[in-house]
Order: structure tokens, then sequence, then C-alpha cells
């Protein structure tokens, strides 16, 4: 489909127009960033993502009976107001017309996750390929079978998860465990470390203030997070980095896009571990490096060798907008569970129509999903397991 085909087509699909416009606005913004570092920049000033995005909403306005004669620049400005206030009535769901797609001059949270439904080839994108091909590559290496490789990548994942912040004596022990090396001799841990970190060369102890929460790095104690489901001036802590040569912070690809994330994973995992359930059920996280975030199995406790009664496969996603979540959704069809759960950290299931919004985005879809929410997940987990215990 040519680019005409695309501006006409599904016109009262506003998803579509708001998304085209956030890859364009990515595609505009990275080119701007490149230019302003002295970096060549290819293409023409305004990519086809946004001229697609500019057509499906002129056309939109001019279905009402009114020609619109804004111009790009006049549209670039709109994105940074909430699209309840544009011109045009757009059919979102309500959450999400309270967003915008556009802060000053840094896309917002909104327009990263609709970009990345179109599937635009920016930095981001790319830094977090090679996050988790890196990943994927240490897990392997350092794996004698199937399950020592599981069991590595869960170890890494987690590794990134929990660590906003490291040096490199963390590193090397880090590579101490996990010692495989490629052909130059330099261990696949220090790799990952590379693309998932921004490097700040030091030989002096630093100290880092973190958000209690989240584990993300603040600059002030009353500072904004900016992690979703933090709170503005919550209570924070302090890490103290002793380095050798380098302290690691993470970039703001594999922040956004693998840590963030990855926090309910985190607390899922840490609750499913838990002493209550232990002889009850087997927790495997990241099973098949990563196809399935969490696998359950219920043991039924019985005889030297536990027998598995009932198995639940968790998928866990913390996204801002319901819609673009349920429409990008897929199931990992080769794993094969009882019950299959999508499951929802508490600060977006307790936001209004969220859950309401995505159920009906999975409808027709994706069948036999559960959208649960963390907490709730976790009782069930427990109420199954007293049950098949007994």
């Amino acid at each position: 489909m040519d680019t005409q085909d695309l501006a006409m087509s599904s016109l009262d699909d506003d998803y579509l127009t708001v998304t085209l416009l956030a890859a364009g606005l990515t595609e505009i913004v990275n080119r701007r960033a490149q230019a302003g570092s002295g970096e060549p920049t290819t293409g023409s000033l305004l990519p086809p993502a946004w001229r697609v995005g500019f057509a499906r909403l002129w056309l939109r306005w001019a279905e009402l009976g009114e020609l619109p004669a804004w111009s790009d620049l006049e549209l670039m400005a709109l994105c940074r107001w909430p699209m309840a206030s544009w011109p045009v009535t757009l059919t979102l769901a309500d959450a999400d017309l309270q967003h915008s797609l556009l802060d000053g001059d840094r896309l917002t949270a909104f327009a990263e996750q609709g970009a990345r439904f179109v599937g635009p080839d920016v930095e981001a994108s790319w830094t977090e390929h090679r996050v988790y091909d890196a990943l994927r590559r240490a897990a392997s290496a350092n794996g004698g079978s199937p399950a020592e490789t599981y069991e590595a990548y869960a170890c890494l994942r987690r590794f990134l998860i929990d660590h906003a912040v490291v040096d490199d004596r963390q590193v090397m022990a880090l590579g101490r465990r996990f010692g495989a090396r490629d052909n130059t001799g330099q261990t696949y841990v220090q790799k990952l470390i590379q693309a998932a970190y921004n490097t700040q060369p030091s030989t002096e102890r630093q100290r880092f203030q973190l958000c209690s929460r989240c584990g993300n790095v603040v600059t002030g104690r009353r500072a904004p997070c900016g992690t979703a489901g933090c709170v503005k001036g919550g209570p924070t802590r302090f890490v103290d980095l002793d380095p050798l040569a380098v302290v690691y912070e993470l970039n703001r690809a594999t922040r956004r896009y693998i840590h963030d994330p990855g926090l309910v994973e985190a607390r899922l995992l840490d609750s499913l571990s838990g002493d209550d359930l232990s002889g009850r059920i087997r927790v495997t996280p990241y099973p098949l490096l990563d196809r399935l975030d969490v696998l359950v199995e219920f043991l039924d406790g019985g005889g030297r060798e536990p027998q598995v009664t009932e198995t639940w496969g968790i998928e866990a996603k913390d996204q801002v907008s319901a819609p673009l979540l349920g429409r990008l959704f897929v199931w990992p069809d080769d794993i094969e569970c009882d019950r299959r759960i999508l499951a929802l950290p508490m600060h977006r299931a307790r936001r209004g129509t969220y859950v309401a919004d995505l159920r009906a985005a999975l409808d027709g879809r994706v069948n036999d999903v559960d959208v649960v929410d963390e907490d709730r997940l976790i009782g069930e987990v427990r109420k199954r397991a007293r049950e098949l215990s007994r």
C-alpha cells in the first residue's frame, strides 16, 4: 500500500492517525539530535509517517465541512497540547485523549508507545534490539544446557532491572559468574553492559540518589522520579559506588523499554517466591528466552517427585495506552498453559477505564487471556495453590 492509499484507508481509525504522527515526530526529533551533534542525516525533513498522519488528520477535519489551513509547524505546536483540545474530535479512549505527543521538544510516553506500534527504525528501537541481542548471546554462551541458558538469561535480565547504576567492580564480579568470552577475549557480560549502559569514567567514590520504589536515578530530594507509578517527591535512598575506573548508568532506551516495564515482572517473581508458596508451585522466570515473562506450575506435593497438576502463563505489561497495548499484544502459542494471564501493574489497573479499554481492544484478537492486576494475581495463585495441595 502506497502513501496515498494509507492516507485514505480507515479514516475513522484515529489511533492509526496519531501513531503515524508519533512515528513521524520520533524521526524528526532524532534527525534534529543528529544534526545538533554534527552527524550526517538522511532523508527529507518531514518523514513519510508524518506526512501520512498529517494528511489523514487534514481529511478528518475536511469531513466536517471546513478545509483546515494549518501548516506542519502549527500541527507540531498542536502536538504539545492534550489531544482532547485539538480542533478535530478524535475517537480515542478518554484517558488517551488527555495525552499530548510532545512535552516541549521531547516525546511523551504515549508518543513513544505509538511510534513503536508503527515500527519506525529509530535509535531507541535499535538500542533496545541491541541490548536484547547481547542478553541472549550472553545467556546462550554461558549455558551448557537449555535449562542453564534460561537461568543465565533470567539472572542477567534481572540484573538490568535491579541495577540502574553499577560500577566496574560489580560488572567484573558478574563476569566471573558468567565467564564465557568471545573470539576477542571479551566476556559476553561486558558486551551486554556496554550495550545497556552509558559509561562514566571515574576513579573516585560516587554517590547516587535513587528512587526507593523503582531504583532509577533522581536528582534532588524532591525531584520527580519520572517512572510510571512513582510519586513525585517520594522516598529516596543513596547508593555508593567504588569504581576502579568506570561507573555505568542505564541508557535511556534500556531504562524505558527494559528496566521500567521489568519492575512489575520483578515484583511478581519476588511475591511468587515467598515461603508460603514453597513446595506448592514452581516458578520459571522468562522461559524460552523471554517468550513468556513467568511460568507458574502448581505441584501436587505427593511422592518424591512432585507432579505438575496445572500451569499458568503470565505476561506482565506496563504501557501508558490500553488500546495500543491491546492492538499489539500477542500470546506465545508455543507454550502450553491451562490459564493465560495478562498482568497489569497497580498504577495502570487503577486508572479509570484502563482495564475495560484493554479488554475491548483484545476482544476478537486474542482469546482466552485473563486481564488481572498484580495484587489480584498473587492472591489467585495463593488460593489455587491451597486448593490443589489439599
